[in-house]
């Protein structure tokens, strides 16, 4: 049996052979299952074996710095060889956002966050704007903003609507930043209208934050915040993107570039490189496959609530559509009960608490890695009933339909359709 060391007990000298053996042959052990899992997680997806890859390369172990790839400037040369890959992904990146500046520095969607507020934020004292954390706002936002010394309105958000009354009132008494960070929602961002009232305070700037919805932007099925009047755009890479765990930057403004690469300078040094190789191999795929995929999703955002609501649960947003994002809300009596079902079963599931409009605690489901994975409506329709087996007990049928459902979803991954979709083009 391996032996656990406690917090208060030190290891012993030169560590312990066979719990560190033991602990590897389960890890490969739970990869295994790992990979048939059915993740509903929002906020998590697979990408592909390719892009996978690059984690476990060398270069995960080196600093990059010469983006511009300039002759005489390889102070760390351990990258020079494969940074034309990054390069490459960062075109790939400026050509699906239509946005010319694109920074692959941040480390994660929350490092992205930090440097968008350090570098965009104004003077210390300065207001900055946000969506409230109980409308669906990043839970981080407001903490950070009083970190970097700004002072901290936070706004509510309706439906994808922030509160404009509010938002007036803020701007009138001089806001420097307006942080559109959405990520609990089944509506999208109305940055529009956000930038129309804005057009009266020409100095205060426009930052949307598109963690959750990047593959969606990307993708055409949701309108891109710098077509809407956003000055620039942050993202994570790992939720509706199918990427590693990074981050990003856009904007086709040079001055606000400038701030943002000034404030990276000094809150990233080494940006992952490995994960940034892995972010560029990402963009490159999804150019082939992401409008098709992000026009999937929706789909079968909205066929597995329809699915859930007719096998007897209470999904929200029944009276309009259920969801226009990745996301499914689901309220059931036992939501951790039926989750520890699931898990059993290979399905994993998201439990939250006190989601904008519904206390209490319930599921925040999410389709974009079986989507990614090849996941179809009828894939959904067949998911729903078998969530149903697992609420209701019938574990023995559950596991078979469940194993079933499991070997069908990941058959064909959207990345591994390339000659396929290019011959629909031609």
């Amino acid at each position: 049996m391996m032996r656990i060391t406690s917090p208060v007990e030190p290891a012993a000298p030169g560590g312990d052979a066979n719990c560190l053996a033991e602990i590897s042959a389960r890890v490969r052990a739970i990869e295994m299952l790992n990979r048939t899992a059915i993740n509903l997680v929002p906020s998590e997806i697979r990408m592909s074996p390719t892009a996978h890859a690059m984690l476990a390369t060398d270069y995960s172990n080196r600093y990059h710095f010469n983006d511009t790839r300039t002759p005489g400037q390889w102070e760390f040369r351990g990258g020079e060889l494969v940074a034309e890959l990054e390069y490459e992904g960062r075109q790939a990146f400026s050509r699906l956002a239509h946005a010319e500046y694109v920074n692959l520095r941040p480390i994660s969607g929350l490092s992205a966050m930090m440097i968008a507020l350090a570098g965009l934020g104004g003077a210390p004292g300065s207001m900055v704007v946000s969506i409230s954390p109980a409308c669906g706002g990043h839970y981080a936002t407001g903490a950070l903003i009083a970190r970097f010394g700004y002072q901290w309105t936070p706004i509510d958000c309706v439906e994808g609507r922030m509160d404009l009354a509010q938002l007036e009132h803020a701007l009138d008494t001089g806001v420097s930043l307006v942080y559109g960070d959405l990520q609990n929602s089944r509506h999208v961002l109305d940055v529009g209208a956000v930038a129309e009232l804005m057009g009266r305070y020409p100095r205060t700037r426009l930052h949307v934050d598109c963690s959750h919805t990047l593959g969606l932007v990307l993708g055409g099925v949701h309108r891109n915040p710098l077509d809407c009047g956003a000055g620039s755009v942050s993202s994570s890479l790992h939720k509706t993107f199918p990427g590693p765990h990074h981050g990003l930057l856009v904007t086709r403004d040079a001055e606000t570039d400038a701030l943002l690469k000034q404030a990276q300078f000094t809150l990233v040094s080494s940006h992952h490189f490995g994960a940034a190789l892995a972010a560029s191999v990402a963009a490159l795929e999804f150019e082939s496959y992401g409008p098709h995929y992000a026009a999937a999703v929706i789909d079968n955002a909205r066929a597995l609530s329809a699915a859930l609501a007719d096998h007897g649960f209470d999904v929200a947003g029944a009276q309009d559509g259920y969801t226009d994002t990745h996301q499914v809300w689901v309220r059931l009596e036992d939501p951790d009960g039926v989750s520890d079902r699931l898990a059993r079963l290979g399905i994993r599931v998201n439990v939250q608490s006190d989601l904008p409009g519904c206390p209490g605690r319930m599921w925040r489901l999410g389709v974009a890695e079986p989507t990614v994975l090849g996941a179809t409506i009828t894939d959904m329709r067949d998911l729903a009933a078998v969530i149903a087996l697992a609420r209701d007990g019938q574990t023995s049928h559950g596991t078979a339909c469940a194993s079933e459902l499991r070997r069908r979803i990941g058959q064909r991954p959207w990345w591994s359709r390339t000659h396929e979709l290019e011959r629909t083009r031609l």
